[in-house]
């Protein structure tokens, strides 16, 4: 079985079930200033960078799981992307407290992702002068827009 995690997942979660901390926001042990993962020391985010896109070299800040049940641990945002791009059967949950962060990979939840997504970028280049017609699509564009957010919620991905 194949453990690999789609690449609108990783984005979904990263984006959506991550924040980035101030280091004056950890506590002030030293254990609590390293990644639990690598223990390397956190550095400051880069007040320009944009979360989630992480260029290479940009060095480890730290991270906190959100809406996760009740994982809330903070991890360096290099650990937790590796974590989950490990394709390990472990990979979509917490290294810690083993909460599981989405649903394991699944083809056939991903190929649903994919119908969808193709769906909406069907609709977006028909253009239809009649208006009936015209309303009756966004209907169905909505439709297919409140199974994608169903889809890319944590309950299901």
């Amino acid at each position: 079985m194949s453990y690999r995690i789609d690449e609108s997942i990783i984005s979904n979660f990263l984006t959506n079930h991550t924040r980035p901390l101030q280091l004056s926001a950890l506590p002030s042990d030293p254990a609590s200033r390293r990644c639990p993962i690598c223990r390397d020391s956190y550095h400051a985010q880069d007040p320009s960078y944009l979360h989630p896109l992480l260029p290479a070299d940009n060095p480890e800040y730290p991270v906190q799981v959100l809406n996760c049940g009740a994982c809330r641990h903070i991890f360096g945002r290099h650990c937790i992307e590796r974590q989950i791009r490990a394709s390990q059967p472990w990979s979509h949950v917490c290294p810690l407290c083993r909460v599981s962060w989405f649903p394991a990979p699944n083809a056939a939840r991903t190929g649903m992702v994919g119908e969808v997504e193709n769906a909406l970028s069907a609709l977006a280049r028909v253009e239809i002068q009649d208006e009936g017609v015209r309303n009756e699509m966004e209907i169905v564009e909505r439709g297919l827009e409140a199974i994608r957010e169903r889809l890319y919620s944590q309950r299901w991905i």
